[in-house]
């Protein structure tokens, strides 16, 4: 220990943001040596906590590396008057700080980086074969946490001590793996092994990896364990394979997401621009919603009906060896039974996946975290994500905003959100809440949720719905209960997104279902919204839905109520008659598109949510340049009359193909946005809801508000669908705890 010059400067720095399981700290220690700075850096709830002693002109050049080099953190300095006590000779990363609460970011599942795939590759490397290789670049972060700072003591990696040779990385500053909390090798990580059916085991570690992987190339289904929990891998150029994984997960038509080895190997099964490329090759390592290539490269009952692929690359070691093994693309998909939660204890798997998967490759790393794969689709220069959970939730948006909340979501697509005094936290998506396992997930979920972030929040933010199981739980929650109007969820989730909290926007929120203030289904909206109030400006024109939740999954329902508005000469099927005058009212584009979708396809049927729109939207002729028109209305509020279109698709039927009518429809929608926002042109419109995830619609839209100058904001980080609905019930409920005049109306 050694006294402080004279001259010398004694700074403190707190780095804050996502700054944790990034190998921030030995970054650090490193621009420190350069440029002869002593000290210590250490994790701790509020961040990575810095203390540096050193010249001026020394600590203005390292000041100035930290800020540029972690542009996407916040760096706060406070210069010390008077010190008393000794400080180090050097530069160290010293034990982390666990005591107060969480106000940093948790750090994010990060795929495997082509250095550790070089070592897995390599015979000659120590790691050659290791299917948990990692370094302070990639690796599990958030699923193998178990509380706030990231390190390796609050991790499930604290059951596998290092060996000599991992801790002679660790501790060398020019090493990639110096202090890397997750490293691990043969001799001392974690083990994975095959086995069948019955519990027997097979092989242990990349023998294993090699007998799973002669099993898929056979055309067998294998249950494995990932990063955030189990999946279910086959051949996805094997027809057969892929139908039987369909029939025993009792999943017969939706999407299944595929996995190749790089994006040379994606380009054989899509058609790529350099951003889809961008998003692909992303440590995120989210599923990519592409257009499927017009070549046949894998199994047609991978992605039935539709013209696109969800395709991702390796997640871990793991799985670039099973890919090196099999040779082919892969199905990797959700192991659970469809509509269950996803599945995450070896135990669970053993019994849950057993009438699924042929063989099972377990490994013994706990996740304490289950966290599914996240999706995202590119349009035109711009990533939006579908489904945030793996490398991208939690999701930490700095925002001081007054005490701890939590918010519970809707029904659909549910993730909890959590907010402190420092920021809004949007945690993974959980799914639906239709089952008992998904409910029991979810109240897992509130209560790791509370732990991880050391949170006794009492106030709970839920959707107005009477019906929802998450509204009427919120209850017991907490004491304060806090019921928000669904779309205005939306909307300030967008305007969170676009840091418009604390202005007035335009949202237009277009979705399937909402409850409304006036107790009819909402969701072809126009809301003149603050982060507090709204005022409905505009809606669909209403219409009845014949039986209620049966007509969503029977879309020639909504089709035949939506034709007996139009011209009477238009027979509707006699023993639908009594159902179309007392179904429940809406005003839903999302059921718009769907009874479209059973003119022009003749759907009779849909299995999975969402469906009719996407299958509309792959038949769509994207040369086609007309448009029809809505009849918008100057009521108060206005109405977005959809009758004149259908009156004209239904004669256009006749003479043009039905590909051309769907894409006249689409930029018919695209149209009203533009319409309806041109009328606001003096707030900046912000555009959310499910009906949202349609690229052909986002793409007209974006080129047309380009085209007119009109401030239209996109989607992006945050889920326009409802897996974002809570992070927008939290804004509406903090700003209206923070303001005593929260029942004005905005004008």
């Amino acid at each position: 220990m050694t006294d402080i010059s004279v001259t010398a400067e004694v700074t403190r720095f707190v780095l804050q943001g996502l700054v944790q399981g990034q190998g921030v700290r030995p970054r650090i220690a490193r621009f420190a040596a350069a440029h002869e700075i002593t000290g210590t850096v250490r994790n701790s709830g509020r961040g990575v906590e810095i203390l540096a002693v050193g010249e001026l002109d020394s600590m203005a050049a390292f000041e100035n590396a930290l800020t540029s080099s972690f542009m996407g953190s916040s760096l706060i300095a406070e210069t010390v008057q008077a010190w008393a006590d000794p400080i180090p000779k050097d530069f160290r990363i010293v034990e982390s700080l666990t005591r107060g609460g969480v106000y940093t970011s948790v750090p994010l599942d990060i795929a495997v980086c082509s250095d550790c795939l070089c070592d897995v590759r390599t015979p000659e490397n120590r790691r050659f074969g290791y299917p948990f290789t990692t370094c302070t670049r990639c690796g599990p972060r958030y699923s193998l946490l178990r509380r706030m700072p990231f390190d390796r003591d609050w991790t499930s990696m604290a059951a596998f001590p290092m060996c000599n040779a991992c801790q002679a990385e660790y501790r060398d500053p020019s090493d990639r793996r110096f202090h890397a909390q997750t490293i691990a090798c043969h001799e001392c990580g974690p083990t994975c092994w095959a086995s069948d059916l019955d519990g027997g085991c097979l092989a242990r570690q990349e023998d294993a990896v090699h007998v799973v992987g002669e099993q898929i190339a056979a055309g067998k289904i294998a249950a494995v364990k990932g990063i955030g929990g189990y999946q279910l891998i086959c051949d996805a150029t094997n027809e057969a394979a892929v139908r039987r994984l369909r029939d025993r997960k009792r999943r017969p038509g939706k999407p299944l997401p595929v996995m190749v080895r790089d994006v040379s190997a994606a380009e054989q099964l899509a058609n790529l621009c350099q951003f889809e490329r961008d998003a692909l090759a992303s440590p995120v390592n989210a599923i990519v919603l592409l257009r499927a290539g017009e070549s046949v490269k894998a199994s047609s009952a991978v992605s039935p009906n539709l013209n696109k692929i969800g395709i991702m690359l390796p997640t871990s070691p793991l799985h670039a060896m099973l890919l090196d093994a099999v040779g082919k693309p892969l199905v990797v998909t959700s192991g659970n039974v469809h509509g269950s939660p996803l599945i995450y204890k070896n135990a669970t798997a053993t019994v849950e996946l057993a009438g699924i998967a042929d063989v099972f490759l377990h490994h013994d790393r706990e996740i304490t975290h289950p966290v599914d794969d996240s999706v995202v689709h590119c349009y035109g220069d711009k990533v939006s994500t579908i489904r945030a959970a793996r490398g991208i939730a939690p999701m930490t948006i700095p925002l001081p905003r007054n005490g701890p909340a939590i918010a519970v979501g809707g029904h659909q697509k549910v993730a909890l959100a959590i907010s402190n005094n420092r920021s809004f936290v949007l945690a993974p998506h959980i799914g639906d809440m239709e089952t008992e396992s998904s409910r029991i997930r979810f109240h897992d979920g509130v209560k790791r949720l509370q732990t991880l972030y050391q949170s006794d929040a009492d106030h709970i933010a839920c959707d107005q719905h009477p019906n929802y199981f998450t509204s009427s739980i919120a209850g017991r929650l907490g004491s304060s209960k806090i019921h928000v109007q669904h779309h205005h969820a939306h909307i300030a989730a967008a305007m969170l997104d676009h840091g418009l909290i604390d202005q007035s926007v335009l949202g237009i929120a277009f979705d399937g279902t909402g409850y409304g203030d006036d107790g009819t289904i909402w969701g072809g909206e126009a809301l003149l919204a603050t982060d507090a109030n709204f005022e409905r400006v505009g809606h669909l024109r209403p219409f009845r839905l014949p039986g209620g939740e049966h007509a969503i999954k029977h879309p020639k329902r909504i089709l035949q109520s939506l034709l007996s508005q139009l011209d009477h000469t238009l027979a509707v099927e006699p023993h639908l008659e009594y159902a179309i005058k007392h179904g429940p009212v809406t005003s839903s584009m999302g059921r718009l598109f769907d009874g479209i979708a059973a003119l022009l396809l003749d759907l009779v049927t849909v299995e999975y949510e969402g469906e009719a729109a996407m299958r509309l939207e792959a038949h769509c002729e994207t040369t086609e340049l007309g448009s029809y028109v809505f009849r918008v209305t100057n009521n108060s509020p206005l109405q977005f009359d959809w009758r004149p279109v259908l009156a004209e698709m239904h004669a256009d039927l006749g003479r043009l193909s039905s590909t051309r009518v769907a894409m006249k429809f689409h930029r018919a929608v695209a149209f009203l946005v533009i319409d309806v926002a041109s009328r606001y042109d003096g707030f900046p419109c912000v555009v959310t809801g499910g009906v949202f995830q349609n690229r052909i619609l986002l793409e007209l839209v974006q080129s047309m508000a380009i085209e007119r100058k009109i401030d239209i904001r996109l989607p992006g980080r945050i889920p326009v669908n409802d897996g974002g609905l809570a992070i927008g019930q939290l804004v509406v409920a903090s700003a209206n705890r923070r303001r005593s005049d929260g029942d004005a109306v905005c004008v």
